[in-house]
């Protein structure tokens, strides 16, 4: 499982940059751009960190990366980006992940979404198959 989970987070990074890159030679050409953020580690007791990422400007949104890093004890986790645009939420199944690894969910939208506050949700599988939220990180998307 874990051989599979690198490689796909491998692919997703490789994402994660060519949009970076991509929002940076808008930049340069001029175009309006603005990186919105957070992070927190919520009620995981400092193992578990959780961020979104928000590349674009005004309504327009590029892309929106939530991810959830692991520091110490090995956690089955999901996460998600919620927000008020009609094709979210959207989730990773729930994976094992050890500590120094990041399970990453993206969004490409490029486009105009709605205003709004914009979450990665983190949620932890607990042993009795029930689910917890553990973290929420959120940022806005405005006019």
């Amino acid at each position: 499982m874990f051989t599979s989970w690198t490689k796909l987070t491998r692919r997703k990074m490789g994402l994660l940059a060519v949009a970076v890159c991509t929002t940076a030679l808008f930049v340069a050409a001029g175009a309006a751009s603005a990186d919105d953020g957070d992070c927190t580690t919520g009620s995981s007791s400092g193992n578990v960190n959780t961020c979104v990422n928000i590349v674009g400007g005004g309504l327009l949104v590029n892309n929106i990366t939530a991810s959830a890093h692991v520091v110490d004890s090995t956690r089955t986790l999901q996460v998600c980006i919620h927000g008020p645009a009609a094709a979210l939420p959207l989730c990773t199944d729930f994976e094992q992940v050890p500590p120094g690894s990041t399970l990453i969910k993206q969004w490409f939208p490029n486009a105009d979404e709605p205003a709004g506050s914009y979450c990665a949700r983190t949620w932890r599988e607990n042993a009795d198959g029930s689910h917890t939220l553990i973290g929420e990180a959120c940022a806005p998307v405005t006019p």
